[in-house]
């Protein structure tokens, strides 16, 4: 018969701080990716949280739209990935060479 001692609580204890501690960090930097150590950034998972999802489609005029939205429901579209600080839009004729 094993008897939970006070250092077996402590040990749960120290473990669930230790895991609570660690989701805190997760969910900052799900949320704040640019804030990611250099390191971390250079891994998989640190990658994955830098890029940005955007839904290209055409409209019903034949114009491409780009949003972070997807387009209205039966819309054929496109889902695109880029870095953070990509520009992910043409440059207006204007600012063209």
């Amino acid at each position: 018969m094993y008897i939970k001692t006070h250092s077996d609580k402590k040990r749960f204890l120290w473990v669930f701080v230790l895991l609570l501690i660690c989701a805190a960090a997760t969910g900052y930097y799900y949320s704040h990716p640019e804030s990611l150590p250099e390191w971390a950034a250079k891994t998989t998972f640190g990658r994955q949280l830098q890029t940005t999802t955007v839904y290209k489609w055409q409209d019903a005029s034949g114009n491409w739209q780009v949003s972070d939205q997807p387009p209205p429901p039966g819309t054929e579209y496109q889902i695109e990935r880029y870095s953070q600080d990509a520009n992910v839009l043409p440059l207006p004729p204007s600012l063209q060479r």
